[in-house]
């Protein structure tokens, strides 16, 4: 976590520290500049004092000097008169030492009389002052040979100054005048650390202020880090506990709130009611219209509910098109009646979705204990049950569990019968939907799918019906038929022109185990003269896994045959590697619900890439179901996978109207890969 007040603090006292370095140096240095500036004036004037005083008379001695052999040199009758007549000039002023060059760099006077006779013709402060500049420099001396005393720890400024007899005349020889200036450097510290410590001070006070500005902050920071964090976790709670379309609990907070609801009722002795809510015909919406607007029937359905439910009621979408209302402190078996009657109105008005406006109905069971449910861990499920009973009694209705509801069984037995009667009387269809290749921009085959056409309800989709055919048995005779009806169909579009043409059939867990399933694949090929090779069988991941050895077995007699094997909505079952590499199969059929959402889901696309690279190392062909859009199309075409299948291409339709279509589908065009003019539009079903 970022720590406002201790990165504050630190950087204070960086900044502080800094500072007062800066200024220290910065006022020292003006200072001194200062000091030095003034103490050069003070020596220039000196120069010039002795220039007009000393010069004349001890120019030609200086001029002369030069000739004058330097051991000799002070030794001069000049030199007497010339040193007193310099200390008693320098007398009462802090300067500590005077020497005065002539212009060859020969030291022919110094108050420290040793010197004499030296040469600073190399000197920088004597060649600048020979120039005509006056060169100035602060040195410290811890001890130092003054006039008449040696002197210790002192701050003197040496100054090189011209000698001039008038202003513009030309320089005749040069000064060097040392001045100690210990006491007003003494000075210039003291003020310093003065106004350091001032400055110091009122930093210190600015920075106390400010600390309290930036604990607050830093309070209010972290209190906020620790909202967020709080939100986060609550966020992770809710998405765990909660339906993500409609945002209404979901099958695990169910389960917690029902048995929350259980505990009062018991405790209470209040009556508890549970309704279980079917959107009648869901799936009839998601085939016609897309799931996208399947999603949104959701999500308006889920509104409608809770506005029809008290404070103290729960609604929850336990999955699909299924809501459960759990009903507590529920007054009469009347006030659920109510409820019921409230949701059905509500779910009779026009809902919009999209562009259209279409009217959604419901079927709702109640189940209430204490009541005709006596077990109270039950009431879940007989809601279901009377769900199914309004349904039965012609959906957009609700149904109180009864007793009665027991004698289901019997009615399963007369709807078998009517699935029996409805082979004898030809009441079931094939649909064909068709598969194309967009890499070729070919139609390469169909999917024959079933349908009932029942006496009374009209067109009845398989999910209807089909878990009874399982049921009951009747699969295997209805799936022979299937099987027939495809090939003999195939057969007459390979005549019709389709050369390669080739269907493709589902085998249910029950046709693969029944034992007769070689003898039908080998009698309706001959019947129908469909080559083997333009038949293809599609099986679910649950054969390979249940029973494998024996799956084995029956698989590579099939492939014996000649016939194509494919995996049918790959990716949603338990298959692993190892069952792809064992078994004989020919292609892996990518399941809609990974296509649905491959173009905005991450998760979805990385699994159908996954699935098309893998088929591609295994040497498998791959086919895509479910693609409704050519956003989808595209994605699919840069992951190699050419093979699609779905309301883009055409949804299923009968033979008849499959073959009308058949010479005219433009499947490049569809697909949004025109080859003419690369056309984006619609992406109406071809075949709808």
């Amino acid at each position: 976590m970022f720590r406002l007040t201790r990165t504050y603090s630190i950087a204070s006292f960086l900044g502080i520290v800094l500072v007062t370095i800066a200024l220290g140096m910065f006022y020292r240095t003006v200072a001194v500049d200062a000091l030095i500036e003034h103490e050069s004036q003070a020596n220039a004037a000196l120069t010039q004092s002795l220039s007009n005083s000393l010069w004349p008379r001890y120019a030609d001695f200086v001029a002369r000097a030069g000739g004058i052999p330097v051991h000799e040199l002070a030794s001069q009758p000049e030199m007497a008169s010339l040193h007193e007549d310099v200390l008693q000039k320098i007398r009462g002023l802090h300067v500590v030492k005077l020497k005065i060059y002539g212009l060859s760099g020969l030291t022919v006077y110094s108050t420290e009389p040793k010197q004499i006779g030296e040469n600073k013709a190399g000197n920088t402060g004597f060649q600048k002052a020979k120039a005509g500049r006056v060169e100035n420099e602060l040195v410290f001396r811890d001890r130092f040979s003054a006039t008449e005393q040696i002197i210790v720890n002192r701050n003197l400024l040496s100054s090189y100054i011209p000698v001039r007899r008038t202003p513009n005349g030309p320089i005749e020889g040069v000064f060097e005048i040392y001045s100690d200036v210990t006491p007003l450097v003494a000075d210039i510290e003291s003020t310093q650390y003065t106004v350091l410590s001032g400055v110091i001070f009122l930093l210190f006070l600015l920075y106390l202020f400010l600390l309290m500005i930036v604990r607050r902050a830093d309070r209010i920071i972290r209190s906020h880090e620790n909202a967020e964090r709080r939100a986060q976790a609550e966020q992770m709670h809710y998405m765990a506990y909660h339906d993500p379309l409609t945002g209404l609990p979901n099958r695990a907070l169910f389960k917690d709130r029902f048995q929350h609801a259980i505990t009062i009722a018991n405790r209470t002795q209040k009556s508890l009611g549970v309704m279980f809510i079917d959107i009648d015909r869901f799936k009839a919406i998601n085939d016609s219209m897309g799931h996208e607007s399947g999603d949104a029937v959701l999500i308006e359905a889920a509104k409608r509910i809770r506005t029809c439910l008290r404070a103290s009621d729960t609604a929850c979408r336990i999955g699909g098109d299924e809501f459960t209302v759990i009903l507590e402190r529920l007054p009469s078996n009347e006030h659920a009646a109510q409820v019921a009657n409230r949701l059905i109105q509500k779910f009779s008005e026009p809902m919009q979705v999209g562009s259209r406006e279409i009217v959604v109905t419901a079927s709702i069971g109640i189940a209430v204990y204490p009541g005709a449910t006596q077990d109270i861990q039950r009431l879940l499920r007989d809601a279901d049950a009377a769900m199914h009973a309004a349904k039965e009694s012609g959906r957009n209705g609700y149904a109180f569990y009864t007793q009665e509801m027991e004698t289901r069984a019997q009615e399963s037995l007369e709807y078998e019968l009517g699935l029996r009667q409805a082979l004898q009387n030809r009441e079931f269809l094939v649909y064909y939907q068709p598969r194309v290749n967009t890499a070729t921009g070919t139609v390469t085959g169909a999917e024959a799918l079933l349908r009932w056409q029942h006496p009374r309800r009209g067109l009845v989709m398989p999910e209807s019906f089909i878990p009874l055919l399982e049921d009951t048995g009747l699969v295997i005779p209805v799936g022979e038929w299937i099987l027939q009806q495809a090939c003999q169909q195939g057969r007459r579009w390979q005549e019709a022109g389709h050369d390669s043409f080739g269907v493709s059939v589902n085998l249910s867990m029950k046709q693969f185990r029944a034992g007769t399933l070689l003898n039908s694949v080998r009698q309706a090929l001959d019947e129908s003269g469909l080559p083997p090779r333009s038949l293809e069988l599609e099986i679910t991941e649950t054969v390979l896994v249940d029973d494998a050895e024996q799956a084995l077995d029956l698989m590579r007699e099939l492939k014996q045959i000649g016939v194509t094997l494919s995996i049918d909505d790959f990716g949603t079952g338990y298959s692993s590697l190892n069952y792809l590499r064992r078994f004989p199969i020919d292609l892996l059929k990518i399941d809609g619900s990974f296509i649905r959402d491959v173009t905005r889901n991450r998760g979805d696309a990385a699994i159908t890439t996954t699935i098309a690279v893998m088929a591609k190392s295994l040497r498998l062909g791959i086919l895509a179901e479910g693609v409704e859009t050519r956003e989808q199309a595209r994605f699919l075409k840069t992951i190699g996978c050419h093979d699609m299948q779905g309301f883009l291409f055409g949804g299923p339709v009968p033979a008849e109207n499959f073959g009308a279509r058949l010479g005219e589908m433009d499947v490049l065009k569809l697909a949004g890969f025109d080859r003419t003019s690369g056309s984006n539009g619609s992406d109406r079903p071809a075949l709808a």
